[in-house]
């Protein structure tokens, strides 16, 4: 997780899809993407289209850990 930086104020929301997708992989993250930045919902992500990414417990729900993408770049094209 070294590409992002922890912030506890300023959190966003998690969609909630994350929060499902959460439950189905327990103890590890998930992230938020930017869906208009990436053609192939099953291909490579470009980092620069990764939002935020949340800490999942052992039990699937989100810990609070989370972690903003400084290089998030709205709109920006990925290729």
């Amino acid at each position: 997780m070294g590409m992002f930086r922890r912030k506890r104020s300023g959190q966003r929301t998690p969609p909630p899809e994350l929060v499902a997708e959460a439950k189905a992989n327990p103890g590890g993250w998930v992230y938020e993407i930017d869906g208009n930045m990436v053609d192939d919902p099953n291909g490579a992500v470009p980092p620069e289209a990764i939002i935020a990414a949340w800490q999942v417990d052992a039990r699937g729900r989100l810990s609070g850990g989370y972690q903003a993408n400084p290089n998030y770049r709205s709109g920006a094209t990925g290729q």
